[in-house]
């Protein structure tokens, strides 16, 4: 696997990143062992070990690529050539669903450009499934050897709506949320709610929504990266100003999803013929050293759509059983593009208001649909 790149080369990589991640952890034992039960913050310890398997994951991972089968790899090559593409290695990484990434290292045969889609297609056609191109990949091949990386494309599509509304006349939402795709065929979509309405709450909220997107798009796992932006947050903030995290995220090969909150409101799910209600009785971001949340994991189908509120939404119905409530209102709801059911779900909350909020109001909306019954 020591495959030359602009000088360096994969194996100097990964021994990289088994020293870091060493370093790392001795950081985590030396921190341990010098504040010993008088630690300041035991949760930058935590921060150090974590660090350390993350990058300890990454070796793993890269250690594990396959090499595809002599007949695989010289029928790309040949379709390769014919194209005007010199291909000089080819790497499979397979994740824990089976899902694959191929990785190649490809320039022209000659000193013209070819259209990176050309290779794309050829990884299609010889691999017998979907591939989509990473963002980072150059658009066109030249004689210059690069690395071009393919990611497997999901089974299930992915499309989402949001409708928002501010208690504030300043126009400030209290509410920020977040819709990422991952490399790795995950969707995250999350709802960050401030303490209160207005540009405070807005900061804080947005601060806690940007945070979790740059550790999702580092390729950090959702609950670590909830622990790096509490540490983040009480450091920052504060314990006065707490915030409410809602994340759904959602393995668009396989169909699951795992449901976390912090403090947040119901999540909602409907499906064909009723609706399923998620409930949460833990703290928000900002109130414990030790962050505190509920995940729940729920298998989702072909045209099941997951609502995601913030409290103001509920705020809004008037009766004591908000929940049920709510679920009388999906039920209602004919609609089919998440975006207008989002909008058709805030109109009716608000309606039983005299059509305004009690608070700032966000209403996600998310569907799934299963491109294997097309």
């Amino acid at each position: 696997m020591a495959v030359k790149n602009d000088g360096l080369c994969m194996t100097y990589t990964i021994n990289r990143l088994s020293e870091t991640a060493k370093t790392f952890r001795r950081l985590g034992e030396a921190y341990e062992c010098a504040s010993g039960d008088e630690a300041q913050s035991p949760s930058f310890k935590r921060q150090l070990f974590l660090v350390a398997d993350i990058l300890e994951d990454c070796t793993l991972m890269q250690l594990q690529a396959d090499k595809p089968s002599k007949g695989i790899a010289r029928d790309m090559a040949s379709r390769a050539l014919v194209a005007g593409i010199v291909i000089k290695d080819v790497n499979i990484l397979k994740d824990k669903t089976g899902r694959s990434e191929v990785v190649i290292l490809a320039r022209t045969l000659g000193k013209g450009c070819v259209a990176e889609r050309k290779i794309r297609k050829i990884v299609c056609d010889v691999m017998g499934i979907g591939y989509y191109s990473d963002h980072n990949n150059r658009l066109v091949i030249n004689d210059n050897c690069q690395q071009y990386v393919f990611h497997q494309e999901n089974r299930f599509r992915f499309l989402s709506g949001v409708a928002r509304k501010c208690k504030e006349k300043s126009g400030f939402n209290g509410d920020n949320f977040m819709v990422s795709s991952l490399s790795c065929g995950k969707v995250v979509a999350a709802i960050a709610d401030g303490c209160g309405s207005g540009k405070r709450a807005f900061i804080e909220s947005r601060m806690v929504i940007e945070l979790m997107e740059n550790c999702i798009d580092a390729g950090f796992e959702e609950k670590t990266a909830i622990d790096f932006i509490n540490t983040a947050y009480i450091n920052c903030s504060g314990k006065d100003s707490p915030v409410t995290m809602d994340m759904s995220v959602v393995d668009c090969q396989s169909g699951m999803m795992h449901c976390i909150k912090l403090g947040a409101v119901s999540t909602f799910i409907k499906r064909e013929g009723w609706v399923e209600i998620i409930k949460s009785s833990t703290l928000p971001i900002g109130v414990l050293e030790k962050v505190d949340y509920d995940c729940t994991a729920k298998k989702l189908y072909d045209g099941d759509y997951v609502i995601m509120v913030s409290d103001g939404v509920l705020d809004n119905l008037p009766c004591l059983n908000k929940e049920e409530k709510m679920v009388e209102i999906i039920e209602e709801v004919v609609m089919k593009k998440p975006k207008a059911i989002a909008d058709e779900i805030l109109r009716k909350s608000m309606s039983y208001n005299n059509c305004e909020v009690c608070d700032d109001c966000t209403v996600l909306v998310f569907g799934l649909f299963d491109t294997y019954n097309k």
